[in-house]
């Protein structure tokens, strides 16, 4: 008995004893959660900015004296960590360090030595650089520099191509990176954050500020731990920029969050919907014409906007270009798909195909030809250099013109074909050129077409001429598409173009896998907005559910339409606007006509010119009643050189005799005094 009291006293004890280890535990840590308006994010801003002025202005960066990724590196711990007030003093500190700015060279870029200040556009945002944000110090530091001089820029974090496209190729990559290092991350995120804040033209048309963004993703990129999500952060920060021009070149990488499998069809948008425009092979029970309104009893509108916050696509109502092709694709083979067919909602269990991108145009084999009705069609997708010359002159005797830029140029086509279109060059466009010297600034340039190409027997093609264009039209189509609507008989005829247009840049992850944005800026010569909105045709043609159905192509019908219509109308005689016959005809010649003031024409027997009483009532000057030599003079006296009026024997006004005469002669008279 004893010993079973003794026995439990102890079990007590090592029950309190538990209990009070217990209390005493530290409890068990939870992640913290980086969130944007934490000090550590407010620091990490703070260095990015700062690290991405000084790498595309200091000479140790632009001439490879230092290395921008492993000053980066260096910095990210340090200035993670530290205080709000002790992260001006580090940076300070770091900017020293690079040691003295010196280009060795004073000479400037011609380009902008000779641009005006109106042509300079500054596209960078580089308000923080204040004493308020960055301390005094660290303020003077930056202010230190201005515009760069003309340096060798093959060392640099950026150079330039002949027709100033930056370019990239000096930025390190890393093979086997352990994407779950936050300081790598951060280097990928600042690499891309500020490439595009100095080199891309278009933040003034977007609705986010581009700072406010970096916030937001510093936080998400801190908590990936992998490469997908690495990549997916960095598609999402482009994704703001609603540039469609913004793809990530790896596909396998896109591949992973598409979906392997992919229904066997090419969607549409026509009359607002979702549609089925081909199918291939036999084994799809999906038709022509049938309207998606799920897939996976997913309403099919979720399942885009789903993709649109990875795909940088200009606005929502053009998702086909960016979307379209990673729409109805799922990792699972078997994919089911609700479809309005003839108002009738229909159910299919559809198997995909693996690893086939659908919903890409498909493009035509032969660059030319001439249809029914006489009509020239070129097919700019499959030019060869130099062809245009020998198109054009196979189609000297057309009809008419169709230039199909629904489809991408595989050859130059905006400066050859406009030679032929336009009798007198005339601008078309005004480029925005990212300068060589101070990064953030564009510069302005117009652009003029209608040029005699050299080796192109170029001559004036007087008949209409249709472009077409739609969603599917970007970048190069649109360039052409500007260039060749200011010929002289030109109409755009289709729907809105996608609105990406100048020339692209290709940014380094931080593996081989690349980023690519636009990096020129392309205005109407009047400096109107192409980016994002497109260019809108002179008459607007959409495609139709039933015309889908039906298998035809409404825009090339209706331009084949237009063009017949146009040269009907030109075959008629033509009205003059002042319903007057032709100036010069027999019914209206140039000197016979009454003259605007009433009177018969001048020089007529009826308006002689040197018969006719003068308006002073006087006869004819010259004519016997008014004899240039014989009649008195207005001052009574008789005509001058007339015996009453002798020029040399009448007294002069002085009193004096002529000078010259006896009574006055030149040398022995005295002189008036």
């Amino acid at each position: 008995m004893k010993m079973g009291k003794g026995l439990f006293k102890i079990m007590a004890a090592l029950l309190c004893l538990c209990l009070l280890l217990t209390a005493c535990a530290p409890a068990e840590q939870e992640e913290v959660e980086v969130s944007g308006d934490s000090q550590q994010v407010q620091n990490l801003e703070k260095l990015c900015l700062v690290w991405g002025y000084t790498k595309y202005h200091h000479s140790a960066f632009l001439l490879g004296q230092k290395d921008w990724d492993e000053e980066l590196l260096n910095l990210i711990p340090t200035v993670s960590e530290a205080k709000e007030e002790k992260v001006n003093d580090i940076l300070h500190e770091w900017f020293v360090s690079l040691g003295e700015i010196d280009y060795g060279t004073l000479n400037r870029v011609p380009q902008w030595a000779a641009a005006k200040e109106e042509d300079k556009i500054v596209q960078a945002d580089t308000s923080w650089i204040n004493a308020d944000y960055l301390g005094d110090e660290l303020t003077e530091d930056l202010s230190q520099i201005e515009t760069d001089p003309n340096i060798d820029f093959s060392k640099a974090p950026v150079s330039f191509s002949e027709i100033d496209v930056p370019e990239f190729s000096n930025e390190k990559t890393y093979e086997n990176l352990d994407y779950s290092d936050k300081n790598y991350r951060l280097l990928g995120l600042f690499r891309v954050w500020n490439a595009l804040e100095y080199y891309f033209p278009y933040f003034d048309i977007m609705e986010e500020n581009w700072h406010e963004l970096l916030l937001q993703y510093i936080p998400e990129m801190m908590e990936g731990s992998d490469l997908e999500s690495f990549e997916l952060t960095i598609l999402k920060l482009t994704a703001h920029l609603h540039d469609a021009h913004v793809r990530l070149t790896n596909w396998e990488a896109v591949n992973r969050l598409m979906g392997k499998y992919a229904v066997p069809a090419d969607l549409i948008r026509a009359d607002g919907q979702f549609v089925i425009k081909q199918v291939y092979g036999t084994d799809c029970p999906l038709q022509p014409g049938d309207v998606v309104l799920k897939q996976d009893d997913q309403p099919i509108e979720e399942v885009a906007a789903y993709f649109t916050q990875y795909f940088s696509v200009p606005n929502e109502e053009k998702l086909a270009n960016k979307v379209f092709t990673f729409l109805l694709r799922s990792e699972n083979q078997t994919i089911s798909l609700t479809v309005l067919r003839d108002g009738e909602e229909k159910n299919f269990d559809i198997q995909g195909v693996s690893n086939v991108p659908y919903s890409i145009a498909r493009q035509p084999s032969t660059s030319h030809e001439i249809l029914e009705g006489n009509i020239g069609l070129i097919n700019p997708s499959a030019l060869k250099e130099g062809e245009i010359s020998t198109i054009m002159q196979e189609f000297k005797e057309t009809e008419g013109l169709i230039v199909d830029l629904r489809q991408y140029p595989s050859a130059e086509l905006a400066y050859s074909l406009s030679a032929y279109l336009k009798e007198i060059p005339s601008p078309f466009a005004i480029l925005t050129l990212p300068s060589q010297i101070a990064a953030g600034t564009m510069l302005k340039k117009e652009v003029q077409s209608g040029m005699v190409v050299p080796e192109q027997e170029s001559y004036y093609y007087q008949k209409p001429v249709v472009v077409l264009i739609n969603e599917e039209s970007q970048s190069s189509s649109e360039f052409t598409t500007m260039s060749l609507r200011t010929g002289d008989n030109v109409t755009v005829l289709g729907s809105n173009s996608i609105g990406a247009d100048g020339n692209i840049a290709y940014l380094p992850l931080l593996n081989d896998h690349k980023i690519t944005f636009t990096s020129l800026g392309v205005y109407t010569p009047e400096m109107g907005q192409t980016q994002r909105i497109g260019l809108t045709p002179d008459i607007e043609v959409h495609p139709t559910i039933e015309g889908i159905k039906e298998g035809r192509d409404e825009l090339m019908e209706a331009a084949v339409a237009y063009l017949q219509e146009q040269n009907l109308s030109s075959d008629a005689a033509p009205v003059q606007d002042n319903s007057e016959a032709p100036l010069g005809s027999p019914e209206n010649p140039i000197a016979e006509e009454p003259q605007d003031n009433g009177e018969a024409p001048l020089g007529s027997p009826e308006n002689p010119i040197a018969e006719e009483p003068q308006d002073n009532g006087e006869a004819p000057l010259g004519s016997p009643e008014n004899p240039i030599a014989e009649e008195p003079q207005d001052n009574g006296e008789a005509p001058l050189g007339s015996p009453e009026n002798p020029i040399a024997e009448e007294p002069q006004d002085n009193s004096e005799a002529p000078l010259g005469s006896p009574e006055n002669p030149i040398a022995e008279e005295p002189q008036a005094e």
